[in-house]
Parts: structure tokens; sequence; C-alpha cells
């Protein structure tokens, strides 16, 4: 612009000063003003001449300037047929059009990179520079047990309220770990980096291990607990019929000196029935038929298990009540194997309160969810950890089956559930149904 601005003050000036004399000799001399107007188009001439050689070519080259400052790649400078001016716009057009090329080749790497993520069945954090979370992917909302990420942008993972928010933000670049939830859920979580504007910036990925660990897990379990079974049971059973061989023969000779023994053979007798009772018990729990679903109130449902266990909770003065959905709440489940599953629950919170204390059977119609929870003494994070552990239990006199029941039945179902103590004097056992 300033070179255009030059050119015409120039212009203007010459043209100016050569008119101005021709018109001074235009009367006095005519040879002169004959002269100075032979210069004046000479001059006319050398300025189209000099506009067409410098000024133009250079308002094209500007032009193209303005086109690379819009970002303006599908459009196209002509030939102004001067050589070397003409040359140059070959080579801006060139590359005009390999910028096109690589714009629509990054955007459709970004399209499909977004697709991906979209799609991927791992879920996905990314950063910014400062640590606080700027994307959340479908399958990360998931696993996170997020309605929306917006309740979480701009938020540090330590500060997100994200349960596993804090083990999160102290993982390192390129370190993967495995993080456990309420005892049976399991994420492995790798955090690596990528640049962006020239800068690393961070992302972390989140894969949901729990089937695949429980489906190893319960391969392992009945492989053993066949093995158990049929080697306990074929020595139970030859021990017993020698045992009832021995008892009978005493029976026959009170009077003899073994008499003494008889009590001690019927106890042994009765420890070999409770030992085939016991890994009876274990082989059942591996045994669980898949679930016949039907049409089942969770209402009603709730109601049978409180006509079940009210009566050993009233005598250990504990106040079972229910707190229901205003609406039925029918699901397509195995309403057998559910109230068993709500039987275990309140049975495990009516011995683990002990005496003197409340639970609370509660069903919510939207989302679907059974809870029941208790004013026991709670459960400590390392407890909790080892709860769905086959054969792990807290009580003397406990098999470790109760909760590995429950378990599987709501795994079977396709459930998803939380255990803990959320609030001092409340533990929630927590069940989100799927709609059917």
């Amino acid at each position: 612009m300033r070179l255009k601005a030059l050119f015409w003050i120039l212009f203007t000036l010459v043209f100016g000063l050569l008119i101005t004399v021709g018109f001074l000799y235009a009367r006095s001399d005519f040879k002169i003003f004959v002269l100075i107007e032979g210069i004046t188009l000479l001059a006319l001439v050398l300025f189209i001449l000099f506009y067409n050689l410098l000024l133009k070519p250079f308002r094209t080259i500007s032009n193209g300037m303005d086109l690379l400052k819009q970002q303006d790649f599908s459009s196209r400078l002509r030939p102004v047929g001067h050589e070397e001016t003409d040359r140059l716009i070959a080579i801006f057009n060139k590359m005009m059009n390999q910028l096109k090329e690589e714009r629509l080749h990054v955007r459709e790497q970004n399209r499909f990179l977004d697709l991906l993520i979209q799609a991927s069945p791992l879920g996905l954090i990314i950063l910014d520079f400062d640590e606080k979370i700027s994307r959340i992917n479908p399958a990360g909302l998931r696993l996170l047990n997020l309605d929306s990420e917006n309740t979480v942008l701009g938020k540090r993972l330590d500060e997100s309220g994200i349960e596993i928010g804090k083990s999160l933000a102290s993982l390192k670049s390129n370190e993967d770990i495995i993080l456990r939830i309420s005892g049976i859920t399991l994420y492995r979580c790798f955090r690596s980096s990528f640049i962006d504007k020239g800068f690393s910036r961070p992302f972390i990925l989140i894969e949901e291990l729990t089937y695949e660990a429980l489906k190893i897990e319960k391969k392992s379990y009945e492989n053993i607990i066949r093995m158990m079974a049929h080697e306990v049971n074929n020595s139970v059973a030859a021990v017993g019929s020698t045992l009832t061989i021995i008892s009978d023969t005493l029976k026959q000779h009170e009077n003899n000196e073994l008499s003494d023994v008889l009590p001690a053979v019927e106890a042994s007798f009765e420890r070999c029935n409770h030992l085939s009772r016991f890994i009876t018990n274990f082989a059942n729990v591996v045994k669980i038929p898949p679930p016949i679903l039907s049409k089942t109130d969770l209402n009603r449902l709730a109601y049978s298990v409180e006509a079940l266990c009210n009566s050993e909770c009233n005598l250990r003065n504990i106040r079972l009540t229910l707190l229901l959905s205003e609406n039925p709440v029918i699901l397509k489940m195995d309403g057998i194997q559910m109230e068993q599953v709500l039987v275990n629950l309140v049975k495990n919170a009516y011995e683990s309160i002990g005496t003197n204390g409340k639970i609370r059977i509660i069903t919510q119609s939207f989302p679907p969810q059974l809870t029941v929870e208790d004013t026991g003494p709670g459960i400590n994070e390392e407890v909790k950890e080892k709860l769905f552990t086959p054969f792990f239990t807290t009580k003397p006199q406990g098999q470790g089956i109760g909760l590995m029941f429950v378990r599987e039945v709501l795994i079977n179902h396709g459930c998803k559930f939380t255990f803990g103590t959320q609030e001092p004097g409340i533990t929630r056992f927590c069940i989100s149904l799927p709609e059917r």
C-alpha cells in the first residue's frame, strides 16, 4: 500500500508539473508547448509500463498474502504476463494446492481420530497444559460413572470428585497401574502424552478388566472346588461308612470296654456330615444356573424379603423398614435368584449390626436401583478390597460364599453395584439394575 501511494504521488507531481509548464508555454512558444506535451505522453507511457511491471504484480502478490492470511487455500492467482512474476505466481499456486491437500488430510485425520475416540471402548481423559480435564470420551464417562463431562471440565483430577481421581492424578508419564473399586471393579490406567502446539499434553487411558479377571478367577476356583469336592466326598463317604459300621458294632456290645468310644465315633460321623455339607455349599456356588428372566416387581420382592427376615430382626431388636418407589419397578430378572441376593444382603446386615439397629430396603424406579443400608459398624478400606474375594469372610463361622453368590447372580444379570460406608454409621449396598 505504501509503494502504491508513492506511485500515485509521483504520478500526480510529474503530470501536474508537465501540464502546468505546458500551459505556461501554450501561448508564448508553441514549439516548446509541443515538446512538453510529447514529454508528457512519453511519461504517461513510462508510468503505464512501470505500473504493469511493478505495481500490478505487487498487487497480485499482496492479494495472495491476503488469501494466506484468511486461510483461503481454494483461490488461485492469475498470471500477469510478466515472466518473473508469473514464475512467482506459479510457485504460489503450487504452494496453495499443497496447503489445501495438507489441510484436507489433517481434517480427515482429525475426524477419524474423533470418531475413534468416541467409539473406543477404552476410557480417555485428555488434560490441558495445567493438568485440568479438558475432555472425556463416552467410554470414560461410563467407566467413571459420570452423567456428563461438564461436571468435571476445568477441574484437576484430584479435585474432580471422581472416585479414582486421586490415584489417576498421581500417575507419572508412561506409567500404568491396576485400580480396584468397590472390591470388584478393576481398571487398568495408563498415562501418556501427545504434542500439541509444540508442547507435551497429557492423556490417560482407562481399560476395564473386571469381567476378564472375574472369568479367570471363577475358572480357577471352579477347578479347585471340583477337585476338593471329589476328594473330600470320596474320603468322607469311605470314612462315614467305616464309622457307621464301628458305631453299629459298639451299640451291639454296650457293656464292653470300648463302649466309651461310641460318643467320639458318633461325633466324628457328624463331623463328616458337616464337612460334606460344607464342601457341597461351595460346589453349589459354582453351579449357579443362568438367570431365567421374567417380569418381576422389585417392590413385591422387597415385601417378600421383609416377611422372610422380619422375625430374625425382631429377635435382635433391629428395625427392618421399606422405602419403596411410589410406582411399581417392573424389570426382567430371575425373581428367585434376586430374592436370595436380597436375603443374603439383609442377613449380612443384621449379623453385622448384632443387636439394636436399623436396616432399610430402598427401591428407585428411574434409574432402577435397589439399596440395602444398615447402621452396623461399617467397613474399612482393607476389608472392602477383599469382600468379594472367593472364600473371604470376617465371620468366625463363615464360609465366604454369601457375597460370592451375590456377586455371581448380579454379574449374570448385568448389574453394577457398590458396597461401602459412605457416611459415618451408614453402610450401603447399592445395585443398579439394567432396563430391559
